[in-house]
């Protein structure tokens, strides 16, 4: 195999693949094994940033003798363009409460130890060192613009003050693995190139979001190529679509905070999560706001169990949702609180008494649910307080109250049947990816020394909130890291192996 060009190449120039560039760079420069940082003298952008650098258009110097660092490989005419679209354009980088318990995966102990490795408090370092500081919303960290484009905008001219070479626009076809390290095939413009490297690191993404260049494109593709397995895949912090269509013409437009309760059929009695009752089985329990579509349901409170839902139904389980829109009341207390209201507010509609308790909208539809109509008078009662009150007045009282808890109750437990999620370009992440289990604790390829990966490529997946970026900037600076240090010792060893050879 011929001399290596390139100590590291980064297959995927997304959050982590931009962070793992980085990280091989400085510690390269660290380690004193990297050549002297270049300072592209190029146009500059809009951004700030040298526009090769930005958008890879012949960028990067042509590899010569001398081993040229870190080369970043990326499908899209320009890196990160899917950071742009997060947090709603604010970017929501990072959280407070970073913990494996806000994530889903196949192996605990290497999320562990990744997450252990970069906590909140490093990710906000990570980005200070590189010119950005934060600002925390209810736990949530964003850049002090609260613009996406400012996260963007210091990870390129970090990569360009390293002297990184990003090539945009190209399709990798295939990665060779040999004894001294590995060939990245690729075209670009129709011309195949061949590179070598030390240490590859993979940070292909996912096809969550439609960002990927090539939208028949498998991420999955180079590592399947290197015997590499991975999990099922499904959209995840998406909306869900619902059977109840007649409802949710006119629910479209409610937003409301709620608690969810996801409910999967399980008729087999056998306990994969919750308790079971009725034949179906409590999996999982959510707080927050809740959107309503003329589809279905959506917002922060839904996305998060969106990927659960998908997975249910893949499975071909029934799945619903159970909404409960008045999440402050106490149902063992509605009846106390039924009577109260009652002898406050005599003599109302239903619409009326309801008012400035439940949307107009959400109330309508319990209404209906319940046979009633807005307009309806509620029963006449008597005055509580008059002593011996008449059969009548008591029989008035207690239809009074019933219509009452049945509207509450209602809206209490709003169930309704998720047919669908959201397709995978509607999706802010993808649940499933390369196997986790593969990867060691420093994320390299249990089966294939120097092949790392990070980011949305491997089966994690974490809550709305900044996780999932946050496990992007953890995996790609880790992988970055140790693919440098791999090399360098691969390196070292072989020096004095030679060194030993031409003295005997």
């Amino acid at each position: 195999m011929a001399k290596e060009q390139y100590q590291v190449i980064v297959i995927g120039g997304g959050a982590s693949g931009m962070a793992a560039a980085i990280a091989a760079l400085e510690e390269g420069m660290a380690g004193k094994a990297s050549p002297e940082v270049r300072m592209p003298k190029e146009a500059v952008s809009e951004e700030g940033v040298p526009e090769k650098a930005a958008c890879g258009d012949g960028g990067r110097q042509k590899p010569g003798k001398k081993q040229a660092g870190v080369l970043l490989l990326e499908s899209n005419d320009r890196v990160g363009k899917k950071i742009l679209a997060t947090g709603n354009g604010k970017c929501n980088f990072t959280n407070k409460n970073v913990s494996p318990a806000h994530y889903n995966t196949d192996d605990r102990a290497v999320l562990e130890a990744v997450l252990a490795g970069f906590p909140t408090e490093e990710a906000l370092r990570f980005f200070e060192k590189l010119g950005m500081l934060s600002r925390e919303k209810n736990g949530y960290f964003y850049p002090m613009p609260e613009t996406a484009s400012t996260v963007l905008d210091v990870l390129r001219l970090r990569l360009s003050e390293l002297g990184c070479d990003i090539l945009c626009g190209i399709y990798v076809e295939k990665i060779e693995k040999s004894k001294e390290g590995f060939q990245i095939s690729f075209r670009e413009q129709g011309q195949l190139h061949r590179e070598q490297c030390g240490s590859v690191i993979l940070s292909t993404g996912s096809k969550a979001g439609g960002f990927l260049h090539n939208k028949q494109e498998d991420p999955l593709r180079l590592a399947k190529s290197l015997g590499l397995h991975s999990t099922a895949l499904y959209p995840a912090l998406t909306k869900c679509i619902c059977r109840e269509g007649y409802y949710y013409r006119q629910l479209a437009g409610v937003r409301a905070q709620v608690k969810l309760s996801l409910y999967a059929e399980n008729n087999s009695g056998k306990k994969t999560g919750g308790k079971i009752k009725n034949g179906w089985e409590l999996l999982k329990r959510e707080s927050g706001e809740l959107q309503l579509t003329k589809e279905g349901i959506s917002g922060i409170a839904v996305f998060q169990l969106s990927g659960m839902i998908a997975q249910k139904l893949a499975e071909n389980r029934r799945v619903n949702v159970e909404v409960n829109f008045l999440p402050d009341f106490r149902e063992d207390a509605l009846e106390d609180w039924a009577e109260k209201r009652l002898s406050l507010l005599p003599g109302r509609t239903l619409e009326e008494f309801f008012l400035g308790i439940l949307h107009k909208k959400v109330l309508g539809v319990c209404l209906q649910a319940e046979g009633f109509l807005g307009t309806m008078k509620i029963p006449a009662v008597g005055d509580n307080a008059r002593p011996g009150r008449k059969t009548e007045d008591c029989s008035a009282e207690r239809r009074a109250v019933m219509m009452i808890l049945s509207v509450m109750k209602r809206a209490m437990h709003f169930t309704t049947e998720v047919t669908a999620v959201s397709d995978m370009k509607q999706a802010q992440v993808c649940r499933g990816g390369l196997s986790l289990s593969q990867f060691s604790e420093r994320l390299e390829c249990k089966m294939i020394p120097g092949l790392f990966a990070c980011g949305e490529v491997l089966n994690v997946d974490g809550e709305c909130g900044g996780y999932n970026l946050h496990f992007a900037w953890a995996s790609g600076v880790l992988a970055g890291k140790e693919a440098m240090r791999r090399r360098n010792t691969r390196s070292q060893s072989s020096f004095w192996q030679e060194k030993g050879e031409a003295e005997i």
